[in-house]
This record gives structure tokens, C-alpha cells and sequence, in this order.
């Protein structure tokens, strides 16, 4: 049998709970229970694009790719020509020179990390350009296709 204690604590601890939750749904900030139809996508403010229709922008050398991995992870394998600008580096601003000829820039990281894609394209966007994507499903996207990778710088 449970003690008195036990029994007063497992009480506690369900009005607290309950407390919780009421508190929680009234307010504005609250934390959501139930995931919106888009709560997993990360937040952006670029367009994303598959990895397919990356290919085209590859082979046409349309588009310069932006690895926002850090180094370390850059270094191990990247797509091929791609260069690497880690979401916490302060090196975004290095490439508004390039805002006039406004490229298709095509941001990504590991499919697991793609928030780290979209800080670095909403950092481009802030700058200037117009035309800033992120890579839907990141490197592993683009190797599942079969795409160039490459090691190293």
C-alpha cells in the first residue's frame, strides 16, 4: 500500500499538471500541443528547392552553392565547387559585392541541421539578394541523386 506521502505527492502532482496545461493554452506565447501542418519545416524566408531542379542550376552553372555546415563537416565532403560560409560565422556580409549581379544562391546543410541553411539564407536575403534558395533534404538529398561531391576545400 502506498503512503500517505506517495499519495499526497502523485495529487500535487497532477494539479500542478493540470495547472500547467490551463495556463499554457491561455496564454498568447504558449507553447503549441499539437504540431501545425508546418512545424517541422524550418522557418525561411527563401523558397526551397529539390534536389532535381538543383541539378539543372549544377550543370548549367547557374547558381553558386553555399555550404552552411561547419568546417570540419564542409571539409569531410560538399558539393562539388560549393563554398562554405558556416551559419555561425559572421562571413555572409563577404558576398553583398555580389548583390548587384544577384545569383541564384542555393543554401544547404545535413538534412537534420537544414535550420543552419535557412540562417544563412535569410541572412542573404537581409543583404540583398533576391534569388536565395534552400536545398530541400540538404547534402543527403543531393548524394541520394548521385551529384558531384567532392573533400576538402
Amino acid at each position: 500500500m502506498m503512503s500517505r506521502a506517495v499519495k499526497e505527492a502523485i495529487v500535487i502532482t497532477i494539479v500542478v499538471v493540470v495547472i500547467a496545461f490551463i495556463v499554457n493554452y491561455t496564454r498568447d506565447e504558449g507553447i503549441s500541443l499539437i504540431a501545425d501542418g508546418d512545424a517541422f519545416r524550418i522557418q525561411t524566408n527563401a523558397e526551397f528547392m529539390v534536389a532535381e531542379d538543383a541539378r539543372g542550376h549544377f550543370d548549367a552553372g547557374t547558381a553558386m552553392f553555399l555550404d552552411a555546415r561547419e568546417v570540419d563537416l564542409f571539409e569531410a565532403g560538399h558539393i562539388e565547387g560549393a563554398m562554405n560560409l558556416p551559419s555561425t560565422s559572421g562571413e555572409v556580409n563577404s558576398l553583398a559585392y555580389l548583390v548587384p549581379a544577384n545569383p541564384d544562391l542555393i543554401c544547404y546543410s545535413a538534412a537534420a541541421t537544414e535550420r543552419q541553411a535557412g540562417v544563412v539564407a535569410d541572412k542573404l536575403l537581409e543583404i540583398g539578394f533576391k534569388k536565395v534558395y534552400v536545398l530541400h533534404g540538404g547534402l543527403e538529398a543531393w548524394e541520394e541523386e548521385g551529384l558531384p561531391t567532392a573533400k576538402g576545400n
